[in-house]
């Protein structure tokens, strides 16, 4: 386990700090990567070593990421960064108008959905099995399952193909963590065109290599 403050002070350039099983780290990652910025990624455990991490992000979450000397936090915040500095013309994620109000949109039932997938699985997983509330756990999963759904509704009116633009690697690496985290939320059955845009997202060449590492 790194320790972070030490190999932060070691280490030049861009740091993206966090484990790519996080949804958030790795499509930090694979933006990065899509925007030729090298990086060092510090895979840091949010819960192990919340006292560490809440010392360059007071919130104890990540994906952190030092950039020009300076740390951000915040998957969206990030991204917004990221692409405002090097995505001039809006490949990646939309600069203005309609559009991008549109995939911002877009984002927030991905995030939405991933944050009550998170919640579930940290009441599942997290507490001694007598203290598991299930009302709580089964009102987070109908929160993930209805913004799955509505996931469905607008990737089925676009059509399934996979492009590698910001919401559409957000999308990409949330469903991949649903399916592990909280299995019946997303399925190929109840939500046809997400599984083939995962399928291809998955195989495409901006997120196959950042794969291997998500059991870091």
């Amino acid at each position: 386990m790194p320790n972070l403050s030490g190999d932060l002070a070691q280490i030049s350039g861009t740091v993206l700090i966090g484990r790519m099983v996080s949804p958030y780290v790795r499509r930090t990652a694979v933006l990065l990567d899509l925007l030729g910025i090298p990086f060092v990624q510090l895979p840091v455990a949010a819960i192990a070593q919340q006292d560490e991490l809440r010392a360059i992000n007071p919130i104890g979450r990540v994906p952190a990421l030092r950039l020009d000397g300076h740390m951000l936090f915040d998957s969206l915040a990030i991204a917004l960064t990221l692409t405002d500095m090097h995505d001039p013309e809006g490949r990646l994620l939309a600069r203005d108008g309609r559009e991008r109000a549109e995939a911002l949109q877009f984002i927030a039932l991905v995030n939405g959905a991933t944050e009550r997938a998170v919640a579930s699985y940290y009441e599942r997983a997290r507490r001694p099995e007598e203290k598991v509330w299930p009302e709580w756990v089964a009102l987070c999963e109908a929160q993930a399952s209805s913004a799955v759904d509505a996931l469905e509704a607008a990737v089925a009116a676009r059509g399934s193909s996979f492009t590698p633009t910001y919401p559409m690697i957000a999308l990409v690496t949330s469903l991949t963590f649903l399916e592990s985290a909280v299995p019946g939320v997303f399925g190929a059955s109840r939500h046809p065109a997400l599984d083939a845009l995962h399928a291809a997202g998955e195989a495409s060449d901006a997120l196959r290599h950042r794969k291997q590492d998500m059991q870091a």
